[in-house]
């Protein structure tokens, strides 16, 4: 149970600073695509964009939703954590949160990743892929993290329905 406690207070600290971020990048993104003359130079997953193009505006918006997706995941996991420690642990509740999790995380990694993999292409005109081995930050793990969530949701339903129907048979 403490390390319980530890994991979801460090979720809530995380979940804070990521409000923060969203709520200054909810203020900024707006000026950024409004204001084209006062060009704010943007970093996406250490990219420089420096453009006002609508292209560079388009990679700055997925990458903007994709932050949403990323916090809601891990408010969504803050409940899951919540529920643990209620010991609620076999119920719908968490099912959905683990499967909705795993969503979110998949959504977030392709709305942040592929526009600027075509922006890359189509506008920079170079294909670059980076080998991140081992990295938290690349893209097949986060792909795989969020398809575990989505697993892992998946065998919370298996055990809840496994003791509902051992307390039907009590």
């Amino acid at each position: 149970m403490k390390n319980l406690s530890l994991l979801k207070t460090l979720v809530d600290v995380f979940f804070f600073f990521g409000v923060l971020t969203v709520a200054t990048m909810l203020i900024i993104t707006p000026i950024y695509l409004i204001n084209p003359e006062n060009s704010i130079p943007i970093m996406v997953s250490g990219q420089e964009l420096s453009g006002t193009d609508v292209a560079t505006k388009v990679v700055v918006v997925f990458t903007g939703v994709s932050s949403l997706f990323f916090l809601y995941a891990i408010y969504r996991l803050k409940q899951v954590l919540g529920l643990f420690m209620k010991r609620e642990i076999f119920t719908e509740k968490v099912v959905t949160h683990f499967k909705s999790i795993g969503k979110c995380i998949v959504a977030s990694t392709l709305l942040a990743t592929i526009p600027l993999f075509l922006y890359n292409i189509s506008i920079q005109q170079n294909i670059k892929y980076e080998f991140n081995f081992g990295g938290f930050d690349s893209f097949l793990m986060s792909i795989s993290l969020g398809l575990l969530f989505i697993v892992i949701g998946e065998i919370f339903n298996i055990a809840k329905n496994i003791k509902e129907e051992n307390e039907l048979t009590v």
